[in-house]
Formats: structure tokens, C-alpha cells, sequence
């Protein structure tokens, strides 16, 4: 081979290895603009996604948050405050998210609260909501007390009981006048269902005669005289007194209905049952300050009404639900028993029956006023009573009813 010749080849060896590199350096800056383009792109998109999940969140915390303290006497273990009360609270902020753009509520509970103090709690602004009766504060609503008298009536159970004292409210204007003195707004009436006498062992009543000389606990003033016309001795006292009372044996029974023995811990002290739908009748209200109500911006007011309005049917579907609910603790104690005196004994339950017809009668005295509110009280009675679908409904449990969320 000449000279000349390995030179070409070496040139041309040369020429392709160049080649080559300069191919690989062209590939490599290729391959980094490449990566730089999607690692732009990536980023790109990692920019838009925050800006969305921004956008998303913007509207939670940008709302303004509502404050509100909801007070009641109940234990917060009791049925009506775990399930029925919170569950009032949690419907209203749920409906207040989903239903508005700028507002949440945001609740504080208070349970336990003597009975008492919880008016004028929600008069002075302490507390915005809370629970009570016109029973815990005689004089305040005078008027309220007639409806809470024994009488013949039907008090079928706390779900036609409390549509009975609600659609009483709306029916009746005197009655409406006074939430007007007042600084409350009311949200909505309920009832417990038919009273029993729950007594101690060895404190059993069969018979009008029994009552003689027995304590028996009142929660309201139609109660007080109730127990005294039937032959024994009313304390009219809250429940905190009453379990005291009980603690120390100082005390027989309790006029009241079945869910107190579990819910409010009477199971610890009564055994004996005694069923006696005329004697007693106990109204509950929910109020708010009427400050804070006005206010709620319109559309935050406007849900709270729309709550309220299924709310008397609900928590008297609930109570009869707990009220059955406790009956069944009831049947677990030792030493428990049961006694419907109008099936077992019906001349002798008519007795007591008579024995407290004139309390209603001196209530009402000569007062047209306090005579049109008992007579639309039992016409309402009688009514939610006897007419379907109100009177064949029947509870559910061990199930408990849906809460409703009064979405229209």
C-alpha cells in the first residue's frame, strides 16, 4: 500500500469519527432541549393545578364564619341532645355550606344547663339557641300552662303530641303574642309523649290509695297539682334535684315519661312503671336571641326556617323512637314491672281521671282567653289523634328516624 494511500484512509477515518462526535453532540443538545421542554411543560402544568386547587379552597376560607352557642338542660348523652340537638346544628351548617358562598356556622354546645338560667341566658345574649318550656318558667308564658294540665284527652304519643302544640301555636294568636315581650325568636314547639309514674321499689301504685303518702317529683305547675289532687306530695324541682332526691331516698317516683331512665340515669333508682297518658303533658321550645336572628344574613335565615318547620314532626318522632327505647332499658332491671291501670283496672283509672277534671276548670275560671286555648288544644288533640297519616304512624324502633333536612 503507498504512502499516499494509508493518508487517504486515514483522512477518511478521520473525517468519520469526526462526524460521529459532531452526530452525538447534535443528538445530546437535542435530547436537553427536549427535557427542557417537558420539564417546562411540567411545570406549566404544576402551576395550573395550584391555581385550581387555590381556586377550589378560595371560597372555604375566604367565608365568614358565624358563631353560635347552643344551650340545653339535657345531658349531652341523652338521646334528644346527641342525636335530636346536634343533629339540628349539623343540618343547619351543612345546608349553610352547600346553599351559600360566603358564610358557615360554626357551632359551641352547652349541655346541662340548669333550666332556670337558660331564658334569661338567651334573653342577655350568653347563649344564641337553646331548649326550654314554658313548665320551667311560670309566668313567663302564662298561657302555655293550660295544655299542660291532665285532662280526658287522647296524647296518643310525642309525634302527635308535638304536632298538636305546634300547629296550636300557629292557630292560636294569643299565644303568639307572648314570644312578643320577649327578646326571643322562637324556632319551634315539641312534646314529650303521655306521663307515667316511675316509682321506687317497694313505692308501687295500683290504686288512688297508694299515692298517699309517697314523694313524687313535678316538672311543671299542671303537674304539682296533678299529684297533690291524686293523693301525694309533689316536689317541684329540676331533674338535677330530683337524682339527688332520689340518691339520698328521699323521694318515691317521678311523674315524666319513659326516656329519663336511661337518658337521665333514673334506671340507677326506679323500677315500677305505671302508665297514665292523662296526667301530664310537658312542652318544649327551641328559641333564639332574636338579635343574633336578625342578624343572620337573609339566606343563612332563610335555611334556619325551612329547618325548623320539619323539626316539631322529627324530634316527636324521635322522642316516641327514645321514649320506646327506654321503656326496653327499663324491662332489663331487676325487679322491674309494668301497669296500664285503664286496661287493668278501668273503673279504678276513671276515678283518677275524675278526681283532676276540676284542675283544668279553675285553671280556665271565667277567662274567655284561656277557654278558646284549651278547646282548640284538645280539638288539635283529637285531630293529630284520630286522623291518618298522623295516627297510624308508629315508631321505628330500634331504628331511629331520619332527620330531616327541610330543603324545599
Amino acid at each position: 500500500m503507498s504512502f499516499e494511500t494509508q493518508e487517504q484512509q486515514t483522512r477518511e477515518s478521520v473525517d468519520g469519527l469526526m462526524r460521529r462526535q459532531v452526530r452525538t453532540v447534535l443528538r445530546q443538545k437535542k435530547r436537553r432541549r427536549k427535557v427542557k421542554k417537558v420539564s417546562l411543560i411540567a411545570l406549566a402544568v404544576m402551576v395550573s393545578v395550584s391555581v385550581v386547587v387555590l381556586a377550589w379552597s378560595a371560597p372555604a376560607s375566604a367565608r365568614k364564619k358565624i358563631d353560635l352557642d347552643f344551650a340545653t338542660f339535657w345531658p349531652a348523652v341523652d338521646f334528644q341532645a346527641a342525636v335530636g340537638h346536634k343533629s339540628w346544628m349539623k343540618t343547619i351548617s351543612d345546608r349553610v355550606m352547600a346553599e351559600t358562598k360566603d358564610y358557615e356556622i360554626v357551632w359551641t354546645e352547652f349541655y346541662g344547663v340548669h333550666p332556670a338560667k337558660l331564658l334569661d341566658g338567651i334573653e342577655s345574649g350568653t347563649y344564641d339557641v337553646g331548649t326550654s318550656g314554658p313548665g320551667y318558667s311560670p309566668g313567663v308564658f302564662p298561657l302555655w300552662a293550660g295544655p299542660e294540665y291532665p285532662g280526658e284527652l287522647n296524647r296518643k304519643n310525642a309525634y302527635t303530641m308535638s304536632l298538636t302544640i305546634q300547629a296550636l301555636h300557629e292557630q292560636m294568636p294569643e299565644l303568639q303574642k307572648q314570644f312578643d315581650r320577649t327578646k326571643m325568636k322562637l324556632m319551634h314547639f315539641w312534646s314529650t309523649g303521655p306521663g307515667y309514674f316511675l316509682m321506687v321499689p317497694g313505692k308501687d301504685i295500683r290504686k288512688q290509695d297508694d299515692f298517699s303518702g309517697k314523694t313524687v317529683r313535678a316538672a311543671n305547675p299542671a303537674s304539682v297539682a296533678c299529684i297533690e289532687t291524686l293523693g301525694a306530695k309533689p316536689l317541684f324541682a329540676p331533674m338535677s334535684v330530683a337524682l339527688e332526691r332520689f340518691e339520698a331516698k328521699l323521694i318515691d317516683g317521678i311523674l315524666c315519661p319513659t326516656d329519663t331512665p336511661k337518658g337521665f340515669g333514673l334506671g340507677n333508682y326506679v323500677r315500677h312503671v305505671v302508665s297514665a297518658p292523662f296526667s301530664y303533658h310537658f312542652v318544649f321550645f327551641k328559641v333564639m336571641n332574636k338579635g343574633t336572628y336578625d342578624g343572620l344574613p337573609a339566606e343563612v335565615r332563610k335555611i334556619v326556617d325551612e329547618v325548623n318547620a320539619v323539626y316539631p314532626a322529627y324530634y316527636g318522632q324521635l322522642r316516641t323512637w327514645g321514649e320506646a327505647d327506654g321503656l326496653e332499658y327499663m324491662k332489663k332491671l331487676e325487679g322491674f314491672s309494668y301497669y296500664d291501670p285503664s286496661k287493668e283496672a278501668p273503673a279504678d283509672y276513671a276515678k283518677w281521671v275524675a278526681s283532676t277534671d276540676g284542675l283544668i276548670k279553675k285553671w280556665i275560671g271565667s277567662d274567655a282567653t284561656k277557654k278558646a286555648v284549651w278547646d282548640k288544644y284538645r280539638e288539635l288533640d283529637k285531630y293529630y289523634s284520630t286522623t291518618a297519616p298522623y295516627s297510624t304512624w308508629t315508631h321505628s324502633w330500634p331504628t331511629q328516624p331520619v332527620p330531616p333536612t327541610g330543603k324545599k
